[in-house]
């Protein structure tokens, strides 16, 4: 007779270096020689014993005081080629102008946005699902993630009130959903919305040491524009489609992962043709490409074959092209002990299509100056290793990320543009309840395809240090610091000016931005 068992936080294990989102979907907690594990997160889980079901409502809150440096973000402006005047009309040798132009470098003397140095910010998730064990071994269960937030500018005024802001920041959604059934001989099926096999089984990231350093919560803090890309597997706009997934049982110390995605759908049962976001009189599809309505009735079609529609495998508009089509990926993963000496390692290749571009009486050009533009994109071929060596609570270790994708994987390269490396190095070190650790990585891409047409690419990354002290279980506290550095030449990072016919050289403003940041935040778990 199977029973039901609500999973407390007394039940739920033993509390230290804690899971990360990916770990805490997992239907038994992994047992890492270095993971992907977050200082500040979830407990492991209760595993239901044969006949039973564990039913789970794991959450966490996370509050944040922090110092940002981002000020290379307060000038909002491009900058002047031509002759320009200060405030009393005299000019101003060099052609820049001593007060604030506007994006165009010339126009009224307006000045400029500024940030503070200085905020605080906090956030909840939900994680709920279940476990369960038939009699006869067979594993399985359901693992849901629901996050918060919206981007909405500040209450009053132009955007409503204080309780409209708050509806809009606060609105919840759905992060990941997925199923999985399996058993310890034959391995595990998982299916939805789920974490493909690099994304479980990331190895060698070195984010364990407080809330996930450059790919955890500080960095959304500050301004977008200057903050690195993270390169690596465990991002959302590669881990949260609708996929397949295979992850076998392990065998003297190796173990592997499969996984197909058929497109990039995700938490949907829709087909979603025609499903892309209005913005005013405008259609923006899942690609970003805009569309006027009244231009066109077709792009905003519902129901019929349309930009933004899952099922998608062509289409005359070459930014639908850019979409993920039939993406597979494996993985092979190694775990063992020396002695006193661990080893994880991993080696995973992705690749796959993409959404085929049927336009015709238009040539494949990837010149900003010349003709229509039109990208022959190509789909994923990417190698992911990674590698982590334990001792004494010692951890060292890192990551490699090279092949067909732009700065991060999951995005699409046109043919003719050179290849994608991330490199990460990292640390962590665990005494008593405190772990402290770094890491550092670097990535080398074509970045703004304009300005990469002409070999200008683009270089970034940035290091992160901190460490986490288990307060109780449930509570933790976690320091973070960051610096991180973007720079292409001819891109203009604040204002997204790049290539154009008329200026071939890209826009020489903002070509090269910083960002650094300190905070103390709290986590509370269950």
């Amino acid at each position: 007779m199977r029973k039901l068992l609500l999973a407390t936080v007394a039940g739920l294990g033993v509390w230290g270096v804690l899971a990360s989102d990916a770990d805490a979907q997992a239907p038994v907690a992994p047992s890492y020689t270095v993971g992907p594990m977050s200082g500040a997160d979830l407990p492991g889980r209760t595993t239901p014993t044969p006949g039973t079901v564990v039913v789970r409502l794991n959450g966490r809150f996370r509050f944040y005081a922090y110092g940002a440096w981002d000020q290379d973000a307060s000038n909002n402006a491009a900058g002047s080629l031509n002759t320009a005047t200060n405030a009393a009309g005299a000019p101003v040798i060099g052609g820049v102008s001593t007060a604030v132009v506007n994006a165009a470098g010339n126009g009224p003397l307006t000045g400029a946005n500024k940030l503070a140095n200085y905020g605080f910010g906090e956030y909840a998730r939900l994680y709920p699902g279940f476990d369960g064990i038939a009699a006869n071994g067979l594993k399985y269960g359901v693992s849901l993630e629901i996050r918060q937030d919206q981007v909405s500018g500040a209450g009053g005024g132009l955007y409503g009130a204080i309780s409209t802001q708050n509806r809009a920041r606060g609105a919840m959604y759905w992060r990941r959903e997925w199923g999985y059934l399996g058993t310890d001989q034959l391995g595990t099926i998982r299916f939805g919305s789920v974490d493909q096999p690099s994304s479980t089984y990331i190895t060698g990231n070195f984010e364990n040491f407080n809330d996930g350093g450059w790919n955890g919560d500080l960095p959304a803090l500050l301004a977008q524009n200057l903050v690195p890309v993270w390169p690596f597997s465990d991002v959302g706009n590669y881990y949260t489609t609708n996929k397949a997934v295979y992850l076998s049982p392990q065998l003297f110390g190796f173990d592997m992962g499969l996984s197909y995605e058929p497109s990039t759908a995700n938490v949907s049962v829709n087909a979603n043709c025609g499903g892309g976001s209005f913005v005013g009189p405008n259609f923006i599809n899942a690609a970003g490409a805009t569309f006027a309505t009244a231009a066109n009735a077709n792009t905003t079609s519902q129901g019929s074959a349309a930009p933004g529609c899952d099922r998608l495998s062509s289409s005359p508009i070459n930014a639908e092209s850019a979409r993920r089509r039939n993406s597979f990926e494996a993985l092979l993963r190694y775990r063992g002990s020396f002695g006193p000496v661990g080893i994880a390692a991993t080696a995973a290749y992705a690749w796959g299509g993409h959404v085929l571009d049927n336009q015709t009486g238009v040539p494949f050009n990837s010149s900003p100056v010349s003709g229509t533009i039109r990208h022959d994109y190509q789909g994923l071929s990417v190698g992911d290793f990674g590698l982590a060596v334990t001792f004494a609570g010692f951890s060292v270790g890192g990551k490699w990320l090279t092949g067909r994708y732009n700065g991060q994987i999951g995005t699409l390269l046109p043919r003719g543009f050179p290849d994608s490396n991330a490199y990460l190095v990292g640390a962590s070190y665990t005494f008593g309840p405190m772990i402290v650790g770094a890491h550092w990585y670097s990535v080398d891409s074509a970045g703004d395809l304009g300005n990469a047409f002409f070999g200008r690419t683009r270089k970034e990354g940035g290091v992160a240090v901190g460490g986490t002290y288990s307060v109780a279980p449930g509570v933790s506290l976690f320091l973070s610091g960051l610096w991180g550095e973007r720079k292409q030449n001819g891109f203009n990072f604040i204002t997204g000016q790049g290539v154009t016919a008329a200026t071939p050289n890209g826009n020489p403003f903002s070509n090269k931005v910083t960002v650094s940041a300190v905070s103390l935040g709290t986590a509370f778990s269950w």
